[in-house]
């Protein structure tokens, strides 16, 4: 089994160490990682086109090897597969995010779109975060992960699909327990702050508070971590409103559309 570990809070983050610590455990696993060389938290899937790319060796706090890339984490995912590394990959295991991916955050998150990336390349993936900003305490989210890692190469994945698990913050050992979870609904609080430089020009932040959201609605991914519960949540990037298809075909359009 050939795990590829990647994150988005950068290569010598506690929670990428933790994570490759408990798959290397893993009885004939290897375990290669390669990640941004610095934080890019909330850059979404986005993709390096236009600038060249650079990798380049480093050794992690615990001694073990690890690649450093000049590019976001989905670029992480795409270099190591693409053949920089040589050995073929069986599944990339994205994280440990320091802060939950929960309802709509899986859109920003630089974790969960390293896991995209990798399915889009016909990969399984797994994307794990803990649901803490502040307290790393990994050790739950990582030896899970070495559990789920194995069960998911198998009974394989559906194509396009990636399982993002969110563990809540816990003393190690007293999550209640697991639930298979569907999306919840994010509120951001999100501000714009305007600001002066020394010249006199304006400038902003994108500001405000920690994302809430509902934790009373069963079944969510949301409600699960606030409970206690491990969520695993399959994503599929097939996002069709299927519905809304047949709403639009009752709309008039200026060119009708050609139903063959």
């Amino acid at each position: 089994m050939h795990i590829l570990v990647t994150n988005d809070d950068g290569i010598f983050a506690p929670g990428i160490l933790a994570l490759q610590s408990a798959l290397r455990a893993i009885p004939e696993a290897m375990v290669t990682v390669m990640a941004p060389a610095d934080n890019q938290s909330a850059v979404g899937h986005r993709k390096t086109l236009r600038d060249p790319l650079r990798i380049w060796p480093v050794t992690l706090s615990d001694g073990t090897p690890g690649h450093a890339c000049s590019g976001s984490p989905a670029d992480a995912t795409a270099l190591a597969i693409m053949g920089y590394i040589s050995e073929p990959i069986d599944i990339v295991v994205s994280g440990i995010n320091q802060g939950g991916n929960l309802a709509q955050d899986i859109t920003y998150s630089g974790t969960v779109t390293a896991a995209m990336e990798a399915v889009i390349l016909g990969v399984p993936a797994i994307a794990v975060s803990l649901d803490s900003y502040t307290e790393p305490a990994f050790e739950e989210a990582a030896v899970f992960a070495a559990q789920l890692a194995p069960i998911v190469l198998d009974h394989g994945l559906p194509d396009l699909t990636l399982l993002n698990v969110n563990v809540p913050y816990l003393p190690y050992g007293t999550a209640k327990g697991i639930q298979i979870t569907r999306q919840g609904r994010r509120r951001y609080h999100d501000e714009l702050v305007e600001r002066i430089d020394p010249k006199g020009t304006p400038y902003y932040w994108i500001g405000g508070g920690r994302p809430t959201g509902d934790t009373d609605e069963v079944g969510t991914d949301l409600w699960a971590v606030a409970n206690e519960y491990i969520s695993i949540t399959p994503i599929r990037l097939d996002l069709t409103d299927r519905s809304m298809m047949e709403e639009l075909r009752s709309w008039e359009f200026l060119a009708k559309e050609d139903k063959r």
